[in-house]
């Protein structure tokens, strides 16, 4: 009897204990703005898409510029609340322009006088709360030089801001991205004395010059910059060796160092990285096998370290250009 209770007391203290539940984490709303040309095949158009940051996501709306006439839509940047959206737009045989669409209310706002250039304006980046917009510029009056420059435009002061030291004559200052508080801003130059054939470089607005990436750049292509909303983390494309012909990678200023991306590029090219405001989301362009159309968007977490399910975000059509945003937690 005495080893019975002895043999079940055993058992019992051997006994697996059942696993604790795993916290969930919370969700997020994310919104990203895209283009694509599944209303249009030969004009694509800016939508917006919802997602929980989980696995569950779905259109919400897009840009309603007159559909009935040959105009194209590109490269969208969010303000952080989400409000407002700059965007490239082009009439057929006409220069691009920078327009601005109020989401609130659904309409153009007024952008200013910010084309108030005979040539090409495009590439807008909106600061956070919508009021400063950087973009390219090619061969604009008083500008540096001939070619694509980088300027700053004030929506509220009606005026665009100096950049000293920024733009270079003779060569392609190009790609800006601005930072939420409008401190930096990370561009895409040909400029000689660059480590590569294109480089990344970082404007600092407030001490007027350029700072130092030497851990960023290499001696191949690097472009297609999206800084976080601090100014410390810097996406970029490159045809360095890597995955495929062209992946995404992520530079760390104050590590001084390149952050792994595990799961997020392939074999194939891989581009047009969007770094969400805090640096947690990824979306980005891929010409992968496997999507709904030539190329499509994705999404990776960098907290889970994983692409997420975005359904209804991609059509059989091409879809690119994205720009993403954290709008509140849930």
């Amino acid at each position: 009897m005495l080893r019975r209770f002895t043999l079940l007391a055993i058992l019992l203290s051997t006994k697996p204990l059942a696993a604790e539940p795993v916290a969930e984490q919370p969700k997020v709303k994310i919104l990203i703005a895209f283009a694509s040309y599944r209303e249009r095949p030969k004009h694509p158009n800016i939508f917006f898409y919802e997602h929980d940051g989980v696995s569950q996501g779905k259109i919400v709306g897009s840009v309603a510029t007159p559909r009935g006439v040959a105009s194209a839509e590109g490269h969208p940047s969010l303000s952080h609340d989400g409000r407002f959206c700059a965007f490239t737009f082009e009439l057929e045989n006409q220069t691009g322009q920078v327009q601005l669409w109020d989401r609130k209310e659904q309409k153009l706002a007024d952008a200013g006088t910010i084309n108030d250039s005979p040539n090409a304006q495009m590439g807008p980046s909106l600061s956070a709360n919508g009021n400063l917009i950087a973009f390219a510029a090619w061969n604009r009056p008083k500008a540096v030089g001939p070619g694509w420059n980088v300027f700053l435009y004030d929506r509220e002061a009606k005026k665009h801001i100096d950049l000293p030291n920024l733009n270079t004559a003779n060569f392609n200052d190009r790609m800006p991205s601005l930072s939420g508080d409008g401190r930096f801003i990370a561009f895409a130059s040909n400029r000689k004395g660059g480590v590569g054939l294109t480089d990344i470089y970082l404007y600092d607005r407030t001490e007027g010059k350029l700072l130092p990436l030497p851990e960023l750049n290499s001696k191949n292509l690097d472009i297609e910059p999206s800084i976080s909303g601090d100014g410390n983390l810097v996406a970029f494309v490159s045809d360095r060796p890597g995955s495929g012909g062209r992946d995404v990678y992520l530079f760390d200023r104050a590590a001084k160092k390149l952050l792994p991306l595990p799961g997020l590029n392939s074999n194939a090219q891989d581009q047009s990285p969007a770094l969400s405001p805090d640096g947690r989301f990824i979306a980005f362009v891929s010409e992968r096998l496997g999507g709904e159309g030539e190329r499509d968007i994705y999404l990776y977490d960098r907290q889970t370290q994983k692409l997420l399910p975005t359904p209804g975000l991609n059509s059989k059509a091409e879809d690119f250009d994205p720009c993403v945003i954290v709008l509140k937690a849930e």
